[in-house]
């Protein structure tokens, strides 16, 4: 005889349609596109590897004293290892009984004792995704991985964590060409009306020729704008406050072909990031993953709704040899998370 189970009749698991699916790459993608940073799917690990080639090979011929290389290059392997990240919110239905429905949604349904569905499943689906997005992008650069942390900044290493730990370990140097010292970024003052100014020419001016010819630089608004203010002061108040007219007046000071980025995500200070395009990789392991958005009732108690979202997610700068990269000495923090609220 075979005995039916009866203990585990909690609702299963239902994937939500396909434009829920995909909706943190929707939101992902514009911003990611913005910040000339790849999306990669990655399962675990990937490993980038790059061939570094040997200079000084060649030399004039001596029959009598003939000398062969022992080395022509060497490989170099740039890792990126995403971190499982979560979010799980469970509400019971019954806090929607009649006159509880506070938004006039059209996903709005009345509660069925029967179904035992979540009157606005739809809408706390789409919405939760656009946090998780947000809270993506406010730590692409500021993220310091916690296993055991509670809050978004927990969930990997963003960009320029990663960039710091390199820094301590000496594998970007003065002496390796791909750190440059510039000072603080600051507002212009009685008695430096140009340092910030300066200090972005300086930063410029170091990076190595093969860099400036193509290149993105990477500055946070405050530092911009202290260095837009700076330019004012030191050309006596021509017409530069327009992004495009700065640009090209940078440009054309340090005989560059750069391409200025500005993005809340970088957040507020005087960090600066030179870089080739597209020399950040974003990995997630869910874009086509099913399984990122459940809803379901796991609980003893049918009435509570279970609405989890999970996905692996990690970054990576692809090279930071001179002729790729450089940054400075600075430092920038994180603005405030972008929701509407935190308590």
């Amino acid at each position: 005889m075979t005995l039916v189970n009866i203990t585990s009749l909690q609702r299963a698991a239902e994937k939500y349609n396909p434009l829920l699916q995909t909706l943190p790459f929707t939101i992902l993608e514009e911003v990611l596109s913005a910040l000339q940073i790849n999306q990669l799917e990655v399962a675990v690990k990937d490993i980038l590897t790059q061939f570094q080639r040997k200079s000084g090979l060649a030399r004039p011929y001596n029959a009598n004293a003939l000398q062969y290389a022992s080395e022509i290059g060497k490989i170099v392997e740039r890792p990126l290892e995403v971190k499982t990240s979560y979010a799980a919110l469970k509400e019971s239905i019954k806090a929607y009984q009649s006159g509880k429905l506070v938004l006039n949604s059209p996903e709005a349904q009345k509660v069925d004792n029967q179904l035992k569905k979540h009157p606005l499943e739809v809408l706390i689906i789409a919405e939760k995704l656009k946090t998780i997005s947000e809270d993506i992008i406010d730590y692409l650069f500021f993220g310091e991985y916690d296993a055991l942390g509670t809050t978004p900044v927990d969930m990997f290493d963003g960009f320029f964590t990663g960039l710091s730990a390199e820094i301590t370990s000496g594998a970007i140097a003065a002496a390796k060409g791909n750190l440059v010292t510039t000072g603080a970024l600051a507002a212009p003052t009685v008695e430096a009306p140009t340092a910030a100014w300066d200090a972005l020419v300086t930063f410029l001016r170091a990076a190595h020729p093969s860099l400036t010819k193509n290149a993105v630089l990477y500055i946070s608004k405050s530092a911009l704008f202290h260095a837009m203010d700076a330019l004012g002061n030191k050309i006596e108040g021509k017409p530069v406050m327009e992004f495009d007219v700065f640009e090209k007046y940078l440009n054309g000071t340090c005989q560059s072909n750069v391409k200025l980025i500005s993005h809340t995500a970088l957040g507020t200070g005087s960090r600066l990031m030179l870089s080739v395009p597209r020399n950040l990789d974003f990995g997630m392991n869910t874009k086509s993953d099913v399984d990122f958005v459940q809803v379901r009732t796991p609980f003893e108690d049918p009435n509570m709704i279970q609405f989890w979202s999970q996905w692996d997610a990690g970054c990576r700068v692809r090279s930071i040899h001179e002729k790729e990269f450089q940054i400075n000495e600075q430092t920038s923090v994180a603005l405030p998370l972008s929701g509407d609220y935190t308590s």
